[in-house]
């Protein structure tokens, strides 16, 4: 029963590591904006340049690391210099930075407590490699069940479980920004979330498939070896 419980343990912490690893990797890629910038003809909708939104996006990137204090930026939009962001979207950056705070902190903390797991299972268990593959091996497939089944229903309604994240993890309305007017939702539409989502997927689904296929082998080999 106890291994069982440490297995299930095991797998959840390293599923949530893994995810919210990825999330950061595609949310902090530079790249990724702009491959997004100009495949949805983002100057065109802003008014701004491919030098001023890589700007704008570098400086929102710096906030949400926490390496600047606000989000008071002057760029040129439409000719015009002036400040980039109202406050409306502002005050809903500083939520989204929040998420990004917490979950950093909860990254670090499963890897820590990772660590804690493997070095007890070292000690307490002198088969352990062959119990790691086995984890490795039930964590992806239930990851690879789940993110099947969380796939089709993005992809048949993105917009509807896009809207539920936010009522879920934002206690305010802020989140629901006008395009016509504010540039935060002109550089960052839904269809950036949706290519951003599948983003994060391809990374997480990957890691996992690989985690999962040497804890195939590793438990074949020691089969097979005796």
């Amino acid at each position: 029963m106890l291994k069982k419980v440490n297995v299930f343990v095991f797998g959840l912490l390293l599923s949530i590591v893994l995810l919210l690893t990825s999330v950061e990797i595609v949310s902090f890629s530079s790249r990724h904006y702009e491959r997004e910038f100009e495949k949805h003809h983002i100057s065109t909708i802003t008014g701004m340049d491919m030098k001023q939104l890589q700007y704008v996006i570098e400086e929102l990137l710096a906030y949400l690391r926490d390496e600047r204090d606000d989000l008071h930026i002057i760029a040129t939009v439409a000719g015009e210099e002036r400040e980039v962001f109202g406050e409306r979207e502002r005050l809903h950056m500083v939520d989204v930075k929040e998420l990004f705070v917490v979950g950093r902190k909860v990254r670090n903390s499963g890897v820590f407590l990772l660590g804690i797991l493997l070095v007890i299972g070292i000690k307490k268990d002198k088969g352990w490699k062959k119990s790691l593959s086995e984890t490795l091996m039930f964590t992806a497939i239930v990851n690879l069940g789940l993110m099947a089944a969380l796939s089709l229903l993005v992809y048949f309604d993105f917009t509807k479980y896009f809207d539920y994240f936010h009522f879920i993890f934002f206690d305010n309305d802020l989140w629901m920004l006008n395009p016509e007017t504010e540039i935060l939702i002109q550089m960052l539409p839904e269809k950036f979330f949706y290519n951003t989502a599948v983003q994060i997927a391809m990374i997480y689904i990957t890691t996992i498939i690989a985690l999962g296929v040497g804890g195939f082998f590793y438990n074949k080999k020691t089969d097979f070896t005796g």
